[in-house]
C-alpha cells in the first residue's frame, strides 16, 4: 500500500485537513474522507460532470470508513459538517414553530371543509341543487394549509421509506451521513440498494405504493458518508456482503480501512492547540454559501453540467485507458473489474468538486483531474485489501502459474523470492501475494520450508492439484 496522497488535494482543501487533524490529531485519512464527502453534500445540488458526449453523471460520491473505537470519528465529523448540522439545528426550531401554526390552521380548515360536506350532503338528500356549495368546495381546496418544507441536509436513523418521500416532498438532494455507521447499515435503508445505487447513477427512481400516493423522485442526489467500527461491518458481511457486493454498492464506494498502519493512537500526546484554523475557517464559509444557496427555489433541478478543458480532457481519457488495462486477467484489477468499472466515474466526479468548490462554474482544469486519479488510486487500493481476496482469484491465479513452472524444471520446489519477482504480475506488489500464500498453505495447496541457507522454498501439497480454488476459471490462465 503506497501512502496516501495528501498533496493531491488542492492547496486550500489540504490546508483544512491539516487544521482539523492538528486539532484533534485523528488521521488524516478518516478527515480526508469526511472533507471530500462535506464537498460532494454541498455542491451535488449545483452541477453534474460531463464526461464525454453522450454521459453526464452526478457528482455525488460514496465513502466508507472503517475505523475503531477512539479514532475520533464523531469529533471530524461534526467539526467537518459543521455549517450543515447548523443549518439543520435552525431549520427544525423554525419547523417546530411552522408546525405549531400548521397545526391551528388545518384544525379549521378541517371545521369549514367539514360543514360544506355536511350541507352539500343534506341538500343532495333533498334533491336540491348543490352548485354553490360545490364552488365554495374548490374555493376551499385552494385554501387548504400546507406544512412548510423542510430541507433537512443530513439524515441518520431513517427508513427508506422516510428518506425516500422526504426527498419527493421536501428536497431531492441529501446527506445519508453517520459517524457511527452501524446507525445506517442496521437499518433498512441499507438493505434497498437499488435506490441507494440508482441515487449514485443520477436516474430517477419510482416509489410504488398500495396504501399511499405513489411518487417519483426527480434528478435525486444522495451524497453517503458511512463511518463504522469493525464488527459492525463484518457483521454487514455477513448478512448483506454478497448482496452489496453483486449490486454494485461497494463498487461506487471510497473505502478506507483505518488499520494499525494508519491510526494516529499512541501517538496523540498533549500539546499546545493552533491558534486560529483559518483554512478550516474559510472551509466553512464556502459550505455555508453553498447550503444558503441550495435552498434558494431556483436551484432545485438545476444543476449545471461542468466540462474538462481539452487538457483534462486528455487526461481522464488516459487515466480511463490504464484503468482498462489494468482490468486485463494477469493485471492489478483483474479480480476487482466492478470497482475498476466505476473507479474513472469517480475521478471525473471528484475533480468536479475540487473544481467547482474552489474556482465555482468553470472548465475543470488537468490538475484536479490528476489530483483525483492520485486519490481514487489510494482508495481503489484500499478497496483491493478490504475485497480482494473473496473468490479465491488470486489463489486460482497463483497456482496456475506455479502449476506451469513447476512443469518447466525438475526441480520440486521454487524460491519465494521467485514467486514475488516473476509470477502473476498482480501479486508482486504490497501483501496480497503473502495473503495468498498463507491461505494456500493452510488448505494444504502448498508447503513452505526454508532451505540451509535461510531461503524460503515453495513446494506442492498434497491437495496442489485438486483443491477448492482449482474450480476458478482463473486457475486454467496460464
Amino acid at each position: 500500500m503506497f501512502r496516501f496522497p495528501l498533496d493531491a488535494f488542492p492547496e486550500k482543501i489540504r490546508e483544512t485537513i491539516y487544521d482539523i487533524h492538528d486539532h484533534t490529531q485523528a488521521p488524516i485519512e478518516l478527515i480526508s474522507s469526511s472533507v471530500i464527502s462535506a464537498m460532494s453534500l454541498a455542491c451535488q445540488s449545483f452541477i453534474n460532470i460531463k464526461i464525454n458526449e453522450t454521459v453526464c453523471s452526478p457528482v455525488s460520491l460514496f465513502s466508507l470508513v472503517i475505523a475503531n473505537s477512539g479514532e475520533r470519528k464523531t469529533t471530524v465529523d461534526r467539526m467537518v459538517l459543521r455549517p450543515f448540522y447548523q443549518h439543520d439545528a435552525h431549520l427544525l426550531k423554525k419547523s417546530e414553530e411552522a408546525e405549531k401554526v400548521y397545526g391551528l390552521e388545518k384544525q379549521v380548515w378541517d371545521i369549514k371543509e367539514k360543514s360544506v360536506l355536511q350541507l352539500i350532503k343534506k341538500k343532495v338528500m333533498k334533491g336540491q341543487c348543490v352548485e354553490e356549495e360545490t364552488i365554495r368546495l374548490r374555493e376551499l381546496q385552494a385554501e387548504k394549509p400546507v406544512r412548510s418544507k423542510i430541507s433537512q441536509c443530513i439524515y441518520n436513523n431513517v427508513t427508506p421509506e422516510a428518506l425516500q418521500f422526504a426527498m419527493y416532498s421536501h428536497s431531492p438532494h441529501v446527506g445519508l451521513i453517520a459517524d457511527e455507521g452501524a446507525n445506517i447499515l442496521d437499518r433498512q435503508v441499507m438493505n434497498d440498494l437499488s435506490f441507494i445505487n440508482s441515487m449514485w447513477d443520477g436516474v430517477d427512481f419510482r416509489v410504488e405504493r398500495k396504501t399511499a400516493q405513489s411518487f417519483t423522485i426527480e434528478s435525486g442526489r444522495v451524497t453517503l458518508s458511512v463511518m463504522v467500527q469493525n464488527k459492525p461491518f463484518d457483521l454487514y458481511l455477513k448478512r448483506q456482503g454478497k448482496k452489496a457486493r453483486g449490486s454494485g454498492f461497494f463498487a461506487r464506494c471510497l473505502p478506507v480501512v483505518i488499520d494499525e498502519t494508519l491510526t494516529t493512537q499512541g501517538d496523540r500526546f498533549i500539546r499546545k492547540q493552533p491558534a486560529n484554523m483559518k483554512f478550516l475557517e474559510q472551509f466553512h464559509l464556502r459550505l455555508k454559501a453553498l447550503i444558503d444557496e441550495t435552498h434558494t427555489p431556483v436551484v432545485l433541478n438545476q444543476q449545471r453540467c461542468l466540462s474538462f478543458d481539452l487538457s483534462a480532457q486528455h487526461e481522464w481519457e488516459t487515466i480511463y485507458n490504464e484503468i482498462e488495462c489494468r482490468i486485463r486477467p494477469d493485471e492489478h484489477y483483474a479480480h476487482m473489474s466492478d470497482f475498476a468499472s466505476k473507479l474513472a466515474n469517480n475521478v471525473a466526479r471528484l475533480s468536479a468538486l475540487f473544481s467547482y468548490f474552489i474556482e465555482g462554474d468553470t472548465l475543470i482544469r488537468k490538475e484536479y483531474v490528476e489530483g483525483a486519479w492520485l486519490l481514487c488510486e489510494w482508495y481503489m487500493e484500499q478497496a483491493i485489501d478490504l475485497f480482494g481476496c473473496e473468490g479465491g482469484y488470486y489463489e486460482a491465479l497463483l497456482i496456475s502459474w506455479l502449476r506451469r513452472e513447476f512443469s518447466k524444471t525438475d526441480y520440486n520446489s521454487l524460491r519465494y523470492n521467485d514467486i514475488r519477482r516473476n509470477g502473476p504480475n498482480i501479486l508482486r506488489k504490497g501483501t496480497l501475494l503473502t495473503k495468498v500464500m498463507d491461505n494456500l498453505e493452510c488448505e494444504g495447496v502448498i508447503d513452505i520450508n526454508c532451505s540451509m541457507s535461510g531461503a524460503r522454498l515453495v513446494y506442492k501439497g498434497k491437495n496442489f492439484s485438486n483443491n477448492v480454488f482449482t474450480k476458478n476459471p482463473a486457475y486454467r490462465y496460464y
